[in-house]
């Protein structure tokens, strides 16, 4: 029981300590129509759409045996566009596959039998990470499909991706995205109407009883798996596997840092450097 009571104390002050960074007010905060329209016009100016119809954490299936699909924030244009938008706080290990999938997904869903492929609607990916996947030093990436690398040739009918982080170069970044992108890295921010308001709606956010409850409740169940696992693993399985993706990461000479970085994702910092230490043999 006072097991119990800690972990739940521990919930509660991350809810309380919680911002637009964690997923779960994300959802919640930029469900609000207008300001899913301004972050996707923010970043994606091109696009002239005056409104959105918003679903939070939707869940999508493109059949009964697919891969089920849960989104932070779901939004139709009013001429079909598609948009899924992320907050992605770690680092995952097959993140384009991923986007792929979701925009899959959104395609199956919509498309119905009978009709042609030209009745594909635009689907539009955006992913917000608090990490730079492609290590390049921008905040901002936009992956098209590009014959043989000739980018006057890319893709435009949709199924455009972004990949945004707030800790990279932000030229060409709007000024209201580029505020956003400040207070998704809790910098200073709200020199825009835009966050000013997604701060107010983050707070209004906070203070309903009823999400903070079924925050807790998700975080709770999932602990609760997260302990199972970890008591069904002994240490020298554990060990075993970390050997093996080292072994590995040495073989295709990926770099330490690198490395280092991906396990840590994945376990405690003070793991991944003993077994770094242990099994890591520099060139």
């Amino acid at each position: 029981m006072k097991h119990y009571n800690n972990r739940r104390r521990q919930f509660l002050e991350e809810w309380e300590q919680s911002d637009i960074s964690n997923d779960y007010i994300f959802s919640k905060a930029m469900a609000q129509p207008q300001l899913c329209l301004q972050l996707i016009k923010s970043a994606l100016p091109q696009l002239k759409i005056k409104r959105v119809y918003v679903r939070s954490q939707d869940g999508l299936d493109a059949n009964v045996d697919a891969k089920d699909v849960r989104l932070d924030i779901s939004a139709y244009g009013e001429g079909g566009e598609m948009f899924d938008i992320e907050m992605q706080t770690i680092r995952p290990k097959y993140l384009m596959q991923r986007i792929l999938y979701y925009h899959s997904t959104m395609i199956t869903e919509r498309l119905y039998p009978r009709e042609s492929y030209g009745e594909i609607p635009k689907t539009y990916v955006i992913f917000i990470c608090l990490f730079d996947w492609y290590r390049l030093g921008n905040s901002f990436y936009e992956v098209n499909l590009v014959p043989n690398g000739v980018n006057e040739l890319k893709f435009k009918d949709g199924f455009v991706s972004l990949i945004l982080n707030p800790y990279g170069d932000m030229t060409g970044c709007s000024e209201e995205l580029q505020d956003f992108f400040d207070l998704v890295a809790g910098r200073p921010a709200g020199r825009t109407d835009f966050v000013r308001e997604v701060k107010y709606a983050v707070k209004l956010a906070k203070r309903r009883n009823d999400w903070r409850d079924r925050y807790m409740l998700v975080k709770d169940w999932v602990q609760d798996r997260v302990d199972y696992a970890v008591e069904q693993n002994t240490i020298t399985m554990r060990e075993k596997f970390v050997q093996q993706l080292i072994k590995k990461a040495m073989s295709t000479e990926q770099d330490y840092d690198s490395l280092r970085a991906d396990l840590i994702d994945f376990f405690d910092a003070d793991f991944a450097d003993k077994m770094l230490a242990k099994y890591y043999q520099q060139a």
